[in-house]
Formats: C-alpha cells, sequence, structure tokens
C-alpha cells in the first residue's frame, strides 16, 4: 500500500548501514554544492530549497529510529495512512516533475537550428559597476563565437539596468563585444527590460522594426539552465523558432539554478512572465 512506503523508507535505513552511509554522503554533498553560491553572494531559490532537501534527508538518516516509531504509530490509523498516501504521491509527482522539466532543459539546450539564423537575442545578467559579471562574461562570449559563426545576423543585447548597476545590462554588453572585435554596426541595444518576458517583449519590437519575422530562425544566447525557460517566453511572444546559444556556467552553480529553473519553468507555464 502506498501510505506505508514512508514507514518501510525508514525502516530500510533502521536496518541497512549501506544504504545509511550512500544517503548521507549525498546529503553532504548536496549541501556543500548548493552552499557554495553563497560564497559569491547568490541565494535564490534553488539553494534555499535544495539546502532544505538535503539537510532533511541528512535529519532522517541521523533521527532514523524515531522517525520509524513516528511513522508506524501514524500508520497504525485510517486517518495516518490517508495523510501518509498524500503525502507519498506529492512526493512521487514532485520527483517524476524534476525528471521530466530536466531532461527538456537539456534537449532545449542542446538543439540545433536546420537553417541559418536571422537575427540573435542576447540575454542579460548581472554587471558589477560597468563590468560584466563572470557569468555576463561567458554569454558575452558565446555571443561573439556565435556572431563569427552567422556573419550576416543582426544581434540585440538585451537587459535593463539594476538598482546597484552603473550601466544597464545591454550598455555593458554592447561595450565588451566591441572590445573583443565585433562589429557595432550589427549590435542594437535594448536596455529597458528586467525580466526574461520583457526581453523578448520588447527584443520582438526591435525585430519587427528591423523587418525580421518574429518566424524566422532565432537564436537565444543565455546560460544552458535557462534556455528552455527563455524559449518559452519567447513563443508566448510570438518568437516561435527559437534555439540556443548555451553559455558555460560554473560546475559549483549547475545544481542551484537547474533547482531554480524547476519553480522558474512551472511560473512561466502558468503566468507567461
Amino acid at each position: 500500500m502506498i501510505g506505508i512506503l514512508i514507514t518501510k523508507f525508514f525502516a530500510a535505513l533502521c536496518h541497512s548501514s549501506c544504504l545509511r552511509l550512500i544517503l548521507a554522503a549525498f546529503c553532504l554533498a548536496g549541501i556543500v554544492l548548493f552552499a557554495l553560491p553563497f560564497s559569491v553572494r547568490i541565494i535564490n531559490l534553488g539553494n534555499v530549497f535544495g539546502l532544505a532537501v538535503c539537510m532533511f534527508l541528512l535529519s532522517c538518516v541521523i533521527f532514523r529510529t524515531k522517525l520509524l516509531a513516528f511513522s508506524e504509530s501514524v500508520v497504525s490509523h485510517r486517518g495516518g495512512r490517508i495523510t501518509f498516501a498524500a503525502i507519498e504521491i506529492v512526493i512521487l509527482l514532485g520527483i517524476l516533475y524534476c525528471a521530466v522539466i530536466t531532461a527538456l532543459m537539456l534537449h532545449a539546450a542542446n538543439k540545433k537550428p536546420e537553417t541559418s539564423p536571422k537575427a540573435m537575442i542576447v540575454l542579460g545578467c548581472k554587471v558589477r559597476g560597468t563590468n560584466p559579471s563572470m557569468m555576463l562574461y561567458r554569454r558575452i562570449q558565446a555571443a561573439y563565437d556565435a556572431m563569427k559563426e552567422y556573419p550576416d545576423i543582426k544581434v540585440i543585447v538585451s537587459g535593463g539596468q539594476g538598482s546597484d548597476e552603473e550601466i544597464s545590462e545591454a550598455q555593458c554588453m554592447y561595450d565588451t563585444l566591441c572590445s573583443l572585435g565585433a562589429d557595432e554596426s550589427r549590435i542594437i541595444l535594448e536596455d529597458r527590460s528586467e525580466t526574461t518576458s520583457e526581453n523578448m517583449k520588447f527584443s520582438k519590437a526591435i525585430l519587427e522594426k528591423e523587418q525580421i519575422s518574429p518566424n524566422s530562425v532565432i537564436l537565444i544566447v543565455s546560460d544552458s539552465y535557462h534556455e528552455m525557460r527563455a524559449q518559452m517566453l519567447a513563443g508566448y511572444e510570438g518568437i516561435t523558432n527559437c534555439y540556443p546559444v548555451s553559455a558555460s556556467t560554473s560546475f559549483y552553480l549547475v545544481p542551484t539554478y537547474y533547482v531554480r529553473e524547476w519553480f522558474g519553468i512551472a511560473h512561466a507555464f502558468v503566468f507567461h512572465s
């Protein structure tokens, strides 16, 4: 019965030292990975949720005996079995959702266009004063490499100015691309957007002004974890034929941002923003 899976889980922890060791090692590794972004002042739903889950699982290992006794007392009552069944269904559906979304994210980050792109939208990221953050610089470098690969496409650098930034993200991307040797005549600034949804909305207006059909092949430059949501939001704005140019992401940030995107994609699906 599904309502006693939790009890079986705690019982297995109590009787299998190998399982306890594996789970504890997994949790400790997760805690380290989700805590590392704090060292560079990155705090978001991804690392907070990831830390919470890893710490909860580690507590299950540490307090396994007490939790087993508690779960056995709960499932001895019909209401407790129903409650556990509901919890287990939510957990299983959550795991299934995360697995499916992760697979779709990997596909969105790696698909290739069959025809030549007409334009490229470079999504902004944090600016440190007037200089790009490491994450933004990697996006700029990916955009520059794509500009060399596709010498005829127009490039929209998209991103507004945050309260703690001295210039807009678009201006920072433009300046850095030019310093790398990019042809400034190919670059168009979109410096009003504050969200990914606005990136796409305002970039579409620029595409139309440049007489580029939104149905053309459009490249989107971002980190790989962000490509699926960016492509979804582009589709909601009528930019329907998008393909990724994925910048590299520091390994210790990957778990945090993938977990954050699980929530971000659900929000984008429901609210189209």
